[in-house]
């Protein structure tokens, strides 16, 4: 009789620690669950919980624009051109994010606010050698942008910026011979006193970004 109560004694203990234990481990999980995006990556993309993005479109949005483009580009750009232009620019996932964070990083340690990537319209020179069967068709650029004199999103380049003084993209192509006139809050004179001190050399780095893949050509 004492060893049948004593077996229910370490019944019952036996059963009291296993549940005890799978509510600490219930506990802990739940927990983690609460902090999940702290075990996220830095640089991750996971927006999922935060629901649908503000700026996503819908299909007959993209018909009405695909259409506008044919109805108003396509055969214009195709007789100038005598082939029809580039439609598609890929970049593969991966190297988005290596832009990104390279530009990001590169934002942090000069102490420059980054606001934004431009993605610049553009076209390979007709002796383009990295791709040659590209040369000629249109192409984009990616740069990035920060706030100046309160306009929010004025292109500028990190790499060639001072710490916490950025240099206008403008003041760097003026420098080479070409007039941007997108950034129209700057003057050149009295308000891009960064660029006035940079030196380039012929084949300087850049902070934009290109290298994608077009189609066409096909």
């Amino acid at each position: 009789m004492k060893k049948t109560n004593l077996l229910q004694l370490l019944i019952i203990v036996f059963a009291m620690s296993f549940i005890t234990s799978c509510e600490k481990h219930k506990c802990k999980c739940e927990h983690e669950n609460e902090n999940w995006e702290d075990q996220i990556p830095e640089g991750t993309f996971c927006y999922a919980d935060q629901g649908r993005p503000t700026n996503m479109i819908k299909y007959k949005e993209i018909v009405d624009m695909l259409e506008e483009y044919d109805n108003t580009r396509k055969e214009v750009l195709k007789n100038a051109l005598g082939f029809e232009d580039t439609r598609i620019n890929t970049y593969p996932v991966q190297q988005l994010k290596d832009y990104l964070g390279y530009i990001e990083n590169l934002c942090a340690q000069k102490s420059i606010p980054l606001t934004g990537i431009n993605i610049i319209s553009a076209a390979y020179p007709k002796n383009y050698s990295v791709n040659p069967k590209e040369a000629g068709y249109q192409t984009l650029i990616f740069m990035p942008t920060t706030t100046i004199d309160g306009e929010a999103f004025v292109t500028f380049d990190p790499l060639k910026s001072k710490k916490g003084v950025p240099t206008t993209f403008k003041s760097i192509l003026a420098k080479r011979g070409y007039n941007w006139p997108y950034d129209n809050s700057i003057t050149p004179k009295n308000k891009e006193k960064a660029g006035m001190n940079i030196n380039l050399q012929q084949n300087d780095d850049s902070s934009g970004s290109n290298r994608t893949h077009t189609t066409p050509p096909f």
